[in-house]
């Protein structure tokens, strides 16, 4: 039995806080945890670690790895989850990426091996019933069914996938048919019908996938068919098409399973709001605090927003933008995005991720920028030196070791250092704890590629 948990999104809809660099999927959202994580933690409560694979890009690697590192587990369980990381050439949609996990474990697995595919970006709730669900799903998926799950819909939401129902079965339904993304009058006529919310989670015997992706999307089956060296190769050939879309809406093997517990994929900023309303109908997350207003919600991390008389507002703060929507408009969001890159409003995330670490972009201007820069325990930043500019090291948190004319010296919190410009210097965190540095750039040239590595992490 292997899980499979997707990890290659951009949640474009959750913008400014999901930016390509930085998808949602990564963003921590909830108890310093992100979704991502969260996701993990309640697969490994279910699988063994070595039978969970992640599939994602290689844009995405260090996310991962990093997420991984600070997700409190062992060793052995974080090595395992790094050892099985499946990373596509290009980032495409479901069906290619559980492709590309199939195919790496093709000489690894039985064809009669039962796989799990979860989403990173979802909140289910409680795990028990969430356990009871998928021991159901591997009966039916051992009979050669493949598996969806079903939510038994809350409210109208016309960016949800919805399943009408047909057969019963011992412990599911077969499926009459998927509708994708109704509208008006349609979507109340399959509310009364009894159709379900499409959950995104599936459930297959790995041959029994395979003959349907033969079946019904013969140009991937060519591609699956070809050893795996070959495969990534050809992986660019790959149209960018859901499992939904690909095979579950074909299939006459199509059944699903009922979720009688809370769940939401979290896709756009009024799924949060759902998810995490009070009784005054009102949710946020970090520093928020509303007055007088109904259907509100707000996310902010670092400014406290006050909401006064305000009635289906989400306001999310950014480090580089505020977000201001009206709540029944959280789907557009796309389109917001799509304008916003046209008129080049739309950058990368002000934190960039790296192997060692990560570092902030605090303030910039003609001549100078302002970093803090995190680095991880044991961790090092690779032998470098700029040509244009000069840096300000001053700890602030932890203790770090600084190499600099060839020569290693010790900072703790409160003391710093100056790097002039052409010299090579190295950053390392001898601790067990993550340091913290803020760093003051100046100089005629300030740009990322000013940096002439010596050697690399």
């Amino acid at each position: 039995m292997k899980a499979v948990v997707l990890a290659g999104g951009k949640g474009t809809r959750l913008w400014p806080l999901s930016r390509i660099n930085y998808p949602k999927q990564f963003v921590e959202f909830l108890d310093g945890k992100s979704l991502f994580q969260i996701t993990l933690k309640r697969v490994l409560s279910i699988f063994n670690p070595y039978d969970i694979f992640i599939s994602s890009h290689q844009d995405y690697k260090f996310h991962i790895f990093n997420q991984i590192d600070s997700l409190g587990i062992s060793q052995k369980e974080k090595d395992y989850l790094k050892r099985n990381l499946v990373l596509e050439p290009k980032p495409k949609s479901t069906l290619p990426s559980v492709l590309t996990v199939l195919k790496y474990l093709e000489d690894k697995v039985a064809d009669d091996e039962l796989f799990f595919v979860f989403p990173s970006d979802h909140i289910i709730k409680p795990l028990n019933r969430f356990k009871a669900c998928l021991k159901k799903a591997g009966k039916l998926a051992s009979l050669g069914y493949l598996v969806t799950f079903g939510v038994k819909p809350t409210a109208l939401k016309e960016g949800y996938g919805y399943i009408l129902l047909k057969k019963r079965l011992r412990v599911g339904y077969l499926v009459d048919r998927f509708v994708e993304k109704p509208k008006g009058r349609r979507l109340h006529i399959l509310l009364r019908k009894g159709a379900l919310w499409n959950a995104g989670i599936f459930s297959f015997k790995k041959s029994v996938f395979i003959e349907e992706v033969k079946r019904y999307q013969p140009s991937l089956f060519r591609i699956y068919r070809k050893n795996f060296s070959s495969f990534l190769k050809e992986f660019f050939r790959m149209p960018s098409i859901s499992i939904d879309y690909g095979i579950m809406e074909k299939t006459k093997k199509a059944c699903v399973v009922k979720f009688n517990l809370r769940w939401s994929d979290l896709g756009n900023w009024e799924s949060f709001w759902e998810f995490f309303k009070d009784r005054k109908s009102n949710a946020t997350i970090g520093k928020g605090v509303f007055f007088d207003s109904q259907s509100c919600f707000s996310f902010s991390k670092e400014r406290l927003i006050v909401g006064v008389g305000l009635r289906d507002a989400i306001i999310v703060e950014a480090p580089d933008t505020v977000l201001v929507l009206k709540k029944s408009l959280a789907d557009r969001m796309k389109e917001v995005v799509k304008f916003l890159k046209e008129e080049k409003e739309v950058k990368d995330s002000l934190t960039v991720y790296r192997p060692w670490g990560y570092y902030t972009i605090l303030k910039e201007a003609g001549n100078y920028k302002v970093k803090e820069i995190g680095i991880y325990p044991k961790k090092y930043i690779s032998l470098q030196r700029h040509k244009f500019r000069s840096e300000h090291w001053n700890v602030v948190e932890g203790r770090i070791e600084v190499i600099l004319k060839n020569k290693k010296i010790n900072l703790k919190r409160n003391e710093s250092i100056f790097v002039p410009k052409r010299e090579k210097h190295r950053l390392y965190n001898p601790t067990n704890k993550i340091a913290k540095v803020i760093e003051v750039q100046i100089g005629t040239y300030l740009g990322e590629d000013d940096i002439e590595r010596f050697d690399s992490y």
